[in-house]
């Protein structure tokens, strides 16, 4: 059961992606680096490796930034939504 609920929120995920960048008009690199606007969730997890999020401490104060984004990355997020940028800023 819990499987089934993780491949539905994979799918619906991949089809609200999908569904943005045609309304759109935008594409992003597949695996080949190629354009597509037809790209796998799969796909998009992978290109989101790497990112990291950095806790300092300064005066008593934490100040969280993150590492690794690149522009590929922040229309991903864009094309995703407010809710999904706000986790990232």
């Amino acid at each position: 059961m819990i499987m089934v609920l993780y491949l539905m929120i994979y799918s619906i995920a991949e089809w609200k992606l999908r569904t943005k960048l045609e309304e759109e008009n935008e594409t992003v690199p597949d695996q080949k680096g190629k354009p597509t606007k037809r790209t796998t969730t799969r796909w998009i997890f992978f290109t989101f490796q790497g990112i990291t999020e950095l806790n300092t401490q300064n005066e008593g104060e934490i100040e969280s930034e993150i590492l690794n984004m690149e522009d590929i990355h922040w229309k991903i997020l864009s094309l995703m939504g407010e809710k999904y940028e706000n986790i990232y800023l």
